[in-house]
């Protein structure tokens, strides 16, 4: 498997063992953008790397049979999220730091789910126990 189609179409399953990896060089790249890249530019570059990591997931929940439009609430939060901080809209001081931690909390949920959670070939291998 390459990253061409892990992280570019939703189409597919994407093990375990395929997903950690990735999803840490995702990361990586997130957390470069986040600390080491200052101001709108971070912020458009985080925004950017929402798409690739929105299909890394989609394959990986169709893996343990679910649909990827599950992903549909984390993506709206963090979309707001990025319009919030790119001051594009704001709901009061209150409901954007909410909105800002309801969304990082359910995307790390999201991604420790899929990381931990065993796929269609571990369920499989269990079964034959």
């Amino acid at each position: 498997m390459n990253y061409d189609s892990l992280f570019v179409s939703p189409k597919g399953r994407t093990p375990r063992a395929q997903f950690v990896p990735a999803l840490l060089v995702l990361l990586a790249a997130v957390l470069f953008y986040a600390f080491l890249v200052k101001g709108r530019t971070a912020q458009f570059c985080l925004l950017t790397l929402l798409y690739p990591a929105l299909m890394l997931h989609a394959r990986r929940l169709h893996d343990l049979g679910r649909s990827g439009w599950m992903l549909i609430v984390p993506a709206v939060l963090l979309v707001a999220m990025f319009g919030i901080r790119l001051d594009y809209f704001t709901f009061g001081a209150g409901v954007d730091t909410a909105i800002t931690w309801l969304a990082l909390a359910l995307s790390a949920t999201v991604a420790l789910w899929c990381s931990l959670a065993r796929g269609a070939a571990g369920r499989e291998a269990a079964a034959a126990r």
